[in-house]
């Protein structure tokens, strides 16, 4: 089964989050902030897609996007905005933070392959 990867700045976004993707039957791999991230091995996980949550600033989210896109070729990784951020050039989606229904249903796009 397909692993969905989360990567968060507020922890208790992170909990709510991971529950959200949980209930899509996948496993989730959920980590608390850039560092957490960029260390994550995820050689022995077949990812689906990558969600890069709000909370860091711009700069330092599309920096961990262009290291997932690095390190996990083909991936789709999708990109939470602020309401006052302007789109990542580098993410395969953007999607804004306070839609719910909108980013799952852009994790069930990637989970079937439709990047």
């Amino acid at each position: 089964m397909r692993t969905i990867v989360q990567v968060e700045y507020r922890p208790r976004l992170l909990t709510v989050r991971e529950e959200i993707l949980q209930f899509l039957g996948n496993p989730v791999v959920s980590v608390f902030g850039l560092q957490a991230a960029r260390e994550l091995d995820l050689s022995d996980k077949d990812v689906a897609v990558v969600l890069i949550g709000h909370g860091a600033p711009w700069d330092e989210r599309s920096q961990l996007i262009a290291h997932f896109k690095r390190t996990l070729r083909g991936i789709p990784v999708i990109a939470s905005l602020r309401l006052s951020d302007k789109p990542f050039g580098n993410a395969d989606f953007n999607c804004p933070a306070d839609n719910p229904p909108e980013w799952v249903r852009l994790v069930r796009q990637a989970l079937v392959g439709m990047n």
